[in-house]
């Protein structure tokens, strides 16, 4: 009986590498830029592994203080994976961040995961419907949308970094409809409304919506969400979209991003406003307008029994204004001019921003291998500043 069962475990073993040797065997790519990609024998299950670095230098001169600091540092260390399960239709996708500035919290008060920025499963029962669950951006700004692999300048905007949605966990659900020549793309989601950190469990949620707008058909290699105008859209390509978001009893400054707000205080956050991406040629120009407000403004610490201890939720408008051309095959001069207009209920706190920059891109292979340089000035209510920064992508 025993020698039987010995047997039985013998064949079992044997018999999926006889069955194994006897199929096509295991397909595997690499490609520059897309990684490592492997696919079962029947095709049934690929996984693509894919990674980044960008390499970082910056001089800051507080022009208020005549004082100068200088910087070097990884600014991004990221790993993807992602690929497809059983079914064409089932996708997964899972991105990793390593370097300081991806797992640095701007809320100590809260456990954090913050190396895992994108964890999603996505499911497509047709060519207009994709549905996924799990944690990735929001549908809010468009150059938030943008991968920071694929930015014309060497970092997003000041606008950005103070009104986004940034990261959340929830439901999404995309559909896209053509109209002729034109595209109409939309995008609706269910989350938590506190973003990558644990959710305090309030039982409230975040609603959120993007609907997009292509007259002239799709742009070439999704350059919609790429900035630079690199794959010379021969005929003018143009994106208008508008977004909005309503985050119930929100708990940080910005919704999905910041410290908690003192005394458990929560806030009801709207969220919206509009973009564009037109590209033609080596010409591309990209804008955005949003607006943030709460119910819920300056709130005064009671732990500081001097009540100078404050936070509040950052509102008003901003805009951004950045456009770009080629001078030649793989070098390009970009600009970007942006600004913050806060509200008045905390412009004692939080004072009006301005930045102008100017860059220049090398491109050895489109955004893949790149060298990127720019030059900015920011004034943050009366203190001005210049800050010189140059950074090295790879993807591979």
């Amino acid at each position: 009986m025993k020698l039987f069962k010995n047997l039985q475990i013998i064949i079992g073993l044997i018999c999926p590498i006889l069955s194994f040797s006897q199929t096509k065997a295991p397909y595997v790519n690499t490609t520059f830029g897309k990684g490592i990609g492997f696919a079962s024998s029947d095709s049934s299950f690929t996984l693509a592994l894919s990674g980044r670095i960008q390499s970082m230098s910056e001089v800051k001169q507080e022009l208020n203080t005549n004082t100068t600091l200088a910087d070097f540092y990884v600014r991004r260390c990221r790993l993807n994976i992602q690929g497809k399960a059983f079914h064409p239709s089932f996708t997964y996708r899972i991105q990793l961040g390593f370097a300081q500035g991806d797992i640095k919290s701007d809320n100590a008060s809260a456990q954090n995961n913050l190396i895992l920025r994108d964890a999603m499963m996505y499911y497509s029962p047709n060519k207009w419907l994709r549905i996924g669950m799990g944690q990735t951006k929001l549908p809010g700004n468009r150059q938030r949308q943008v991968s920071s692999a694929n930015l014309q300048l060497v970092e997003r905007s000041t606008a950005n970094n103070n009104f986004t949605l940034d990261r959340d966990k929830g439901i999404w659900v995309f559909t896209n409809f053509n109209f002729g020549k034109a595209l109409l793309k939309t995008t609706v989601t269910v989350s938590s409304g506190d973003g990558r950190i644990n959710s305090d469990k309030n039982g409230e949620i975040c609603l959120s919506g993007r609907t997009e707008l292509l007259p002239f058909g799709e742009f070439h290699g999704a350059g919609d969400y790429i900035e630079a105008s690199q794959e010379r859209e021969k005929t003018p390509k143009l994106s208008l979209a508008a977004a909005y978001s309503y985050n119930s009893a929100a708990s940080r400054t910005m919704g999905q991003l910041g410290e908690y707000l003192y005394n458990s205080m929560h806030a009801n956050i709207k969220y919206y406003g509009a973009d564009m991406m037109f590209k033609y040629k080596g010409f591309s120009l990209e804008s955005e307008f949003y607006h943030r407000e709460s119910n819920t403004s300056v709130i005064t610490s009671k732990l500081d029994t001097t009540g100078k201890t404050k936070n509040y939720v950052i509102m008003g408008n901003t805009l951004m204004i950045q456009t770009g051309i080629f001078i030649s095959k793989r070098n390009e001069i970009a600009m970007r001019y942006a600004e913050i207009n806060p509200s008045q209920k905390i412009i004692a706190y939080f004072p009006a921003q301005k930045e102008y920059v100017l860059g220049f891109s090398r491109y050895f292979l489109k955004h893949n291998l790149k060298i990127q340089t720019d030059c900015s000035y920011f004034k943050v209510g009366t203190k001005e500043s210049l800050v010189y920064r140059l950074s090295s992508v790879i993807t591979f």
